[in-house]
């Protein structure tokens, strides 16, 4: 079976993701209408990412949070910065495949 990504975010961030053949996409407006598009995505079969900026995380807030302890394996929900440039504490997409592996990734830039 193939999977689809999503993308949620601004308008920028999600109309560039729309450019790249993301198939879904969901401009953040309201808190309400996000929540409900985020259940949504997750009790489809055929999403298997789903991109959200860090910025609309924030803004939803325990929301998000619940809706992430209810949902299934699939799909992946990826926290990523949007056009200003936010930077987590922690390295979502390190962590996650910290996990999946079972130790650190350590990158290593040659030359250096």
């Amino acid at each position: 079976m193939s999977y689809n990504i999503a993308a949620v975010g601004d308008v920028d961030t999600v109309t560039g993701f729309a450019l790249a053949s993301v198939p879904y996409t969901h401009v953040h407006v309201e808190k309400g209408e996000t929540l409900a598009k985020l259940r949504e995505l997750f009790a489809r079969g055929d999403i298997g990412l789903v991109l959200i900026t860090h910025r609309v995380v924030e803004e939803l807030g325990e929301e998000f949070r619940w809706i992430m302890r209810a949902k299934k394996l699939l799909p992946v929900v990826l926290r990523i910065p949007d056009k200003t440039g936010f930077t987590p504490e922690i390295d979502e997409l390190r962590e996650l495949i910290r996990r999946t592996v079972g130790t650190k990734v350590v990158e290593k830039i040659r030359g250096s």
